[in-house]
């Protein structure tokens, strides 16, 4: 299976540099974002890969960056704020949550996304 996103997607979504984070870094991200997305949805896209799942993958990743805090130390000397770091992982977090909500998969209180049953 390929990547559902690449390092270009983050990065545009993310605006992050690579003296922040470099492509192997991101590479390796994307595929914990890959394999998150496969076990909450239950399938992989092999074939072609849904415009949503592309977002989806690059958001997960872009959260991951936010969220750790040895690259939320290299944002923050990079000029990224903690008011934009906030911002952008409440908007992402929100945009992530609406396509697993496509998916059947729901955000539960503890922060991680869960499988609808109907």
């Amino acid at each position: 299976m390929s990547s559902y996103c690449d390092f270009e997607d983050v990065q545009l979504i993310s605006g992050v540099a690579e003296n922040v984070i470099d492509s192997g870094d991101i590479a390796a991200l994307i595929v914990y974002s890959d394999q998150k997305i496969a076990d909450k949805i239950g399938t992989t896209f092999d074939a072609e890969v849904p415009t949503r799942i592309e977002r989806l993958s690059a958001l997960l990743t872009c959260i991951q960056i936010y969220t750790r805090p040895d690259l939320r130390f290299r944002l923050g000397q990079s000029g990224v704020d903690e008011q934009s770091i906030e911002k952008n992982l409440e908007r992402w977090e929100r945009e992530a949550g609406e396509i697993f909500a496509f998916y059947g998969v729901e955000l539960v209180d503890t922060g991680e996304f869960r499988v609808v049953q109907a």
